[in-house]
């Protein structure tokens, strides 16, 4: 008896195990199965991770290969270099390291307005001195290239609240863009208006404009706006610059756009709300 009572004591616990193994197993299922229309999400999310690192790389490894390269060859006893090919040699290794931290500067910078790190400053900010800002630095540039900058706003726009560093690093960045696209004799135009409870910046120069195809991934990270500009040999920058005025303008709670205009040049456009903002 006391041995019948035993095997039914373990058949009871084996089918207490099977049933619990049974049960995590449809447990397990569902969780799967609620995961299924994430999934393409998820997908999304590791691609965009990957060919960020791989970006990341591309871009961290140009300016360090160059800069080893001329390195060892500086460091060669056998090779004889003059004193003005050294110094070529050295400014070019200045440069790269120049450019290097730029990129690294610039991924940090995005990074934390990403992430939300970094609350903004929000205060009422003086459109008229902004322009004024904007011109002051930007004047040596335009006088030496003789292109004319021209900034105008409508008197319904006297101020905005906004970060006024971030704001101006957004405007600084598009305007510097413009510049550079623009030949001699050729005019970038900022102008600020009021739409509804906008408040509208928009940067147009006379370039060649945007490549239509690439104009959909002008503010992609580490894209060479330089490089869909047709017929210009404009070096490129970090590829983060426009990345960084669209995050700007997001933390902002506005929105940023390019569009080409009509008989050549680019134009983006920077809407902001006009009285009280999400930040």
């Amino acid at each position: 008896l006391a041995a019948a009572e035993e095997q039914a004591l373990a058949a009871a616990r084996t089918a207490e195990e099977a049933w619990a193994g049974a049960e995590a197993r449809r447990g397990a299922a569902a969780r799967l199965r609620s995961l299924l229309p994430v999934r393409p999400f998820l997908e999304d999310a590791d691609r965009t991770r990957r060919q960020l690192l791989a970006d990341v790389s591309h871009e961290l490894m140009t300016p360090l290969a160059a800069i080893r390269g001329y390195v060892e060859t500086l460091g060669m006893p056998d090779l004889p270099l003059d004193e003005a090919t050294r110094a070529r040699y050295l400014q070019i290794v200045n440069e790269e390291t120049e450019r290097l931290e730029h990129i690294i500067g610039d991924l940090l910078d995005l990074a934390r307005l990403e992430g939300g790190g970094g609350a903004l400053r929000i205060e009422s900010v003086a459109v008229a001195h902004l322009l004024d800002r904007i011109r002051d630095r930007h004047d040596p540039v335009v006088r030496d290239q003789g292109i004319a900058l021209r900034t105008t706003q409508d008197a319904t726009v006297e101020t905005i609240p906004a970060d006024p560093n971030r704001l101006e690093q957004a405007l600084q960045n598009l305007v510097a863009n413009a510049i550079r696209h623009t030949p001699e004799g050729g005019t970038v135009d900022v102008h600020v208006s009021r739409k509804d409870d906008l408040v509208v910046f928009t940067i147009e120069d006379t370039g060649s404009g945007i490549a239509p195809e690439h104009l959909p991934h002008v503010f992609d990270r580490f894209y060479k706006a330089d490089e869909s500009r047709t017929g210009t040999a404009v070096p490129s920058g970090s590829g983060l610059g426009l990345s960084i005025v669209q995050a700007i303008v997001a933390r902002h709670g506005g929105t940023v756009s390019a569009e080409n205009v009509p008989g050549g040049g680019a134009r983006f456009t920077i809407a902001l709300p006009a009285d009280s903002m999400r930040h």
